[in-house]
């Protein structure tokens, strides 16, 4: 038996919240893609989600407390691209790990997104009908429904995140905008789209506080802060002592796009501070501040 068992373990969020987990002395076993990077910290096993063959004798073998399913399509481009992968992984795979957690009798976290919602009438809680206008939203809320039926079910609709993953893999957006901000290159970014940023490392101990709840339905984990790609950049500029003039301004206008860029996404995170008697998480100039002073293993060289 384990306490945890966390799908998609390799990712950003999911390989700082295999370290978290390993950090509290929580058994803990990951569920990484064949062909995916692997967490630096905790024990991780391979698995495809769109074969249930490969992951489903283990779950039921380890009987978790706790399953966090974090794997997913995550990348609206690639929903777009492929929507019937996205749709089996999204949704499908999501619908068999319920299945496993009701045998187990296991706490179902399934990881959401604020990109149910249209971007026109935010900010948004947790009681506003989404209205996702891409591929990829419209399968996370499909996937959401599934999650609503099961009485120990939550799916945590978390917003654009940021900070070093705990694992070795390719470069995220922001990994790759500190770095060029390091090393005097320009970065393009958009002052027309808006969330509601959160850490990484925020993320995952919101997430295991929701695991160690009873809260079911929907939750929003959000940051703090309505801020623009822009004004996320001027706080990495600030925080690493690169030139703000590096940052060039662009509007989600200037680039064609085959479905809507939502123009703001931003979470009301209310039912979690009601529940906690606090945010999820704080903001990005306190977040610059701590994660610029992490191990150097998980800093950009």
């Amino acid at each position: 038996m384990t306490d945890f068992v966390v799908t998609g373990s390799g990712g950003a969020l999911g390989s700082v919240l295999m370290r978290e987990l390993v950090r509290l002395g929580r058994p803990t076993e990951g569920l990484v893609s064949p062909h995916g990077p692997v967490p630096f910290t905790g024990q991780a096993w391979s698995a495809d989600l769109l074969d249930s063959r490969t992951y489903r004798e283990r779950v039921l073998a380890l009987a978790p407390k706790v399953i966090v399913h974090l794997g997913a399509v995550a990348l609206p481009s690639e929903a777009y691209a492929d929507p019937e992968r996205a749709r089996r992984v999204n949704v499908e795979s999501t619908s068999i790990l319920l299945s496993l957690a009701e045998k187990c009798g296991a706490r179902f976290l399934y990881a959401s997104t604020d990109l149910v919602f249209d971007g026109e009438e935010a900010p948004y809680s947790e009681d506003d009908a989404p209205e996702p206008s891409t591929i990829y939203g419209r399968t996370k809320l499909e996937a959401e429904a599934h999650v609503f039926t099961y009485k120990r079910g939550l799916a945590i609709r978390f917003p654009l995140m940021y900070g070093f993953p705990d694992a070795a893999r390719k470069p995220t957006f922001f990994e790759t905008m500190v770095e060029n901000l390091r090393t005097q290159k320009p970065v393009r970014l958009f002052t027309d789209e808006y969330r509601t940023p959160l850490w990484l490392d925020d993320a995952a101990r919101a997430c295991i506080a929701l695991a160690d709840s009873e809260l079911r339905g929907a939750v929003h984990v959000g940051g703090p802060e309505r801020l623009s790609r822009f004004e996320m950049g001027e706080r990495v500029a600030t925080a690493i002592g690169a030139p703000v003039a590096l940052l060039q301004a662009v509007s989600r206008d200037d680039f064609a796009s085959p479905e809507p860029r939502v123009r703001d996404v931003s979470l009301l995170s209310q039912r979690y501070a009601d529940h906690f008697g606090g945010p999820p998480g704080r903001a990005m100039h306190e977040a610059m501040a701590l994660l610029l002073a992490q191990p150097p293993n998980r800093l950009l060289s």
